[in-house]
């Protein structure tokens, strides 16, 4: 299992024929001009947060656009920058890894909004979604590193979610909107089962990179 892990999270070497083509982290980067509109113009932002009587009246979108759409400025720089960070970190090494994050982190994410046991009706931000990521880009960096001190930022993010279950509140980021640490560990637990599916995803002899 210990030999699957550091297969899937070596670092890829650059497709031989990638040519001119630009290889950079695209789908990160649409994601952040995406979330720009959706929490600068006004308009925009009432079409796109997350309200479950609305998606259940057939505003479907909401679903995706709910996590772009941010309540205030700062709610947006800090989950933009994270994001940026995060899933850039880990769209250079795997794409598909990036796709794979984001799918369970949205699943996992709407399904508990649109469940009673939410306790909300409305909710806005990138936050919640981010953490797919970062928890498995934070294991890759850990990994690449020769000092177990690689392993820190790491535990500073488990300690971050910690602290936010227990106090009910944002570290960092001020939002216009009260704060919902819940969607930040769902994030993370999401980032946790495609991880641990990635481990147990059976794989060929000398075959490095992932299969989503």
């Amino acid at each position: 299992m210990i030999q699957r892990l550091t297969q899937i999270l070596k670092p890829q070497e650059p497709p031989v024929n990638a040519g001119g083509a630009f290889n950079g982290p695209w789908i990160t980067l649409i994601i952040i001009l995406l979330s720009l509109p959706l929490s600068l113009v006004p308009s925009f932002f009432e079409l796109g947060y997350f309200d479950q009587q609305l998606i259940q009246q057939g505003q479907l979108w909401r679903l995706l656009t709910g996590h772009l759409s941010h309540t205030s400025l700062s709610h947006l720089q800090w989950d933009l920058l994270a994001f940026a960070i995060a899933a850039g970190y880990l769209e250079l090494h795997s794409r598909r890894l990036l796709l794979a994050t984001l799918l369970t982190g949205l699943i996992m994410l709407d399904t508990h909004l649109l469940s009673p046991a939410a306790g909300i009706s409305q909710y806005a931000g990138l936050s919640g979604l981010l953490f797919a990521p970062l928890l498995i880009s934070l294991v890759i960096f850990a990994r690449k590193q020769s000092a177990i001190n690689g392993w820190l930022p790491l535990l500073i993010c488990l300690g971050k979610l910690i602290w936010e279950q227990f106090s009910q509140q944002a570290l960092l980021s001020q939002s216009a909107w009260p704060a919902y640490p819940i969607a930040h560990l769902l994030g993370a637990l999401a980032g946790l089962m495609v991880l641990i599916a990635v481990l147990l995803y059976p794989a060929q002899r000398g075959d490095h990179q992932d299969r989503f």
